[in-house]
């Protein structure tokens, strides 16, 4: 599965997912908080669950990895292992609560390594209404082009 499939299955299935997915919003919880885990477990942990559902559905395996440790921004890694045999990481970095950066990258043979020869970054708004979230990733995602 080259790049470019990927990164299209990718934006397929998430465009499903915004189009199931009519995430609650919490009224009272407008104000991003203070405490960057709770962002992280309410919205991002919650939108990343809801895609990894239906990329589940397609034979693809969208999973954290909790070895990953950012003490600063409590920002998630997850590897994204495509049922055509490519493994991509979806990195979030950033610095909370003013910035937050998706990029995707391809993983090499050590899983510990990943390739900056195939990767894409683009930013996301660090926001409590999961639906702006995902509507930043399908905007992200369609913008990334193969060079």
């Amino acid at each position: 599965m080259t790049l470019h499939h990927a990164l299209d299955e990718m934006n397929t299935t998430l465009r499903q997912t915004r189009a199931r997915l009519l995430a609650p919003l919490d009224l009272g919880q407008q104000v991003v908080p203070d405490d960057p885990e709770i962002f992280v477990e309410d919205v991002l942990l919650y939108v990343m669950d809801e895609w990894g559902a239906d990329l589940r559905e397609k034979g693809h395996v969208l999973e954290q990895d909790h070895d990953w440790k950012d003490e600063v921004n409590h920002y998630p890694l997850f590897r994204l292992r495509m049922a055509g045999g490519r493994t991509l990481f979806l990195h979030f970095t950033g610095q909370y609560p003013g910035q937050l950066h998706l990029t995707v990258s391809k993983a090499m043979r050590r899983m510990s390594q990943f390739s900056d020869a195939e990767m894409f970054n683009f930013p996301l708004p660090v926001t409590m209404d999961p639906n702006v979230l995902l509507f930043g990733l399908i905007d992200g995602m369609k913008d990334m082009a193969v060079a």
